[in-house]
């Protein structure tokens, strides 16, 4: 049997071996604490075996530094040690053979019914698989909606889902049925993390982000783990947190493989992070990735949405990709790429993307000193989401107005100045 003395030494040893991973894989304390949702200090009394956490700490830790399971494998072996410390061996059950009376068969055996009634739980009932096809129909609706209808209209719709996601996580099912369950709810939680951000309820942003990566992880499926962290890594772009942005994105990246979300994570993620960081080679790299992985047979006129499912469109890529050039100050060529994605956003009626992408092409054409073209574009982006409210666009509102401060008597750049502190006052209201 494991002593004291032997338990805490395999703890220390497991802390190391933690801190070996951690630093081939390239992470600090702080950035592996970040991508597995711990504190900093956890990780480092981890390491130093003066704290052990459970084993949701240690297999998220895998999942990160892509360990193939050794992590968790290895406390569940301390696990075991420690159980064997604290207790002794079970008796040894009754001999079936001297077991004559009933009295002993009762002690030993279940009663049927029990294993009956246990069989019964297992079973998905047919009114339990209705709602979770219900579920996966309504978010995948929800995320085709979302940049179409204003942020507290699907927040309404879509909180009843919470109840109905609650109520199945409480009863059991098999695990095909468990996976597609964790999945929506994954997905569900990533929409609702995208509407709080829009809404401007950034900590609440924040504990969907992540509650849809420990879904999805809880579900063991790669793609919804890349889509949670390209969602955890627009929260964190849109918070001014860069280097988060950027952290969450590489991460996606690895669970991504050849999946559908290469170029979210890649364009939407990276390019857009470096970019705010300042690092233009990087950002040249990650857009020239991007569009390489742009599929070769792209349905014309069809444009992605912001969460999709699939993979990125042209046109949502070319947005993206300008976007990181306006932040370096590198005016080539976007003119061209915004206009043809207006026109796109436009058709699609994603209210959204077509605020943005007019405002990422006024501050173009501020830069290149057509002011007219410039302030017309940006009242209009504001005037087209006046009852939306959407957070990206007012903070792309403040950028413009900052490239257009040295032109700030334009009487028509003062027309887009009132306009935003009126949509943006307490309480303000469209005009």
């Amino acid at each position: 049997m494991a002593d004291h003395d032997e338990i805490a030494a395999a703890r220390r040893a497991l802390g190391r071996h933690l801190a070996r991973l951690r630093k081939d894989a390239g992470h600090t304390q702080h950035g592996l604490a970040r991508l597995v949702q711990y504190g900093r200090s956890s990780v480092a009394n981890t390491e130093t075996g003066r704290q052990h956490p459970e084993r949701s700490f240690w297999s998220r830790c895998d999942a990160v530094l892509r360990t193939g399971g050794v992590l968790t494998a290895e406390y569940d072996r301390i696990a075991n040690l420690a159980h064997q410390h604290r207790h002794r061996p079970a008796p040894p059950p009754p001999d079936p053979d001297t077991a004559h009376d009933s009295g002993a068969a009762a002690a030993w055996w279940e009663h049927e019914g029990r294993i009956i009634a246990r069989r019964s739980a297992l079973t998905l009932t047919a009114d339990d698989d209705a709602r979770l096809a219900h579920l996966e129909h309504e978010v995948r609706q929800a995320i085709g909606d979302n940049e179409r209808l204003p942020p507290a209209t699907l927040v309404s719709r879509l909180r009843p889902l919470r109840g109905s996601v609650d109520q199945l996580m409480a009863a059991r099912q098999h695990p095909p049925q468990r996976a597609r369950l964790y999945t929506a709810a994954a997905h569900l939680s990533g929409l609702l993390a995208a509407l709080a951000l829009d809404l401007r309820a950034f900590p609440v942003a924040r504990a969907y982000a992540a509650e849809a990566f420990d879904l999805a992880h809880a579900a063991q499926q790669p793609d919804t783990q890349a889509w949670a962290r390209a969602t955890q890594s627009l929260i964190a772009y849109y918070t001014g947190e860069h280097r988060d942005a950027l952290a969450y994105a590489e991460d996606g990246l690895r669970h991504a493989g050849a999946g559908p979300h290469l170029i979210r994570l890649t364009i939407n993620g990276q390019a857009r992070a470096l970019a705010h960081l300042g690092d233009r080679r990087g950002v040249h790299q990650a857009v020239d990735r991007a569009f390489a992985l742009l599929p070769e047979h792209h349905t014309a006129g069809q444009v992605s949405t912001s969460l999709t499912l699939g993979p990125y469109c042209p046109t949502r890529a070319a947005a993206n990709a300008a976007t990181a050039y306006l932040v370096l100050g590198d005016t080539t060529g976007v003119i061209d790429h915004l206009t043809a994605a207006v026109a796109a956003f436009d058709a699609a009626q994603l209210r959204g993307p077509q605020a943005l992408s007019r405002l990422d092409l006024a501050t173009a054409h501020a830069v290149a000193g057509d002011l007219d073209q410039a302030a017309g574009l940006a009242l209009e982006a504001l005037s087209r989401t006046a009852e939306y409210r959407f957070e990206s666009v007012y903070q792309r509102t403040r950028q413009f107005l900052a490239a257009a401060r040295p032109f700030g008597r334009h009487p028509r750049l003062r027309d887009v100045a009132d306009l935003f502190t009126e949509l943006t006052r307490p309480g303000g209201t469209p005009p």
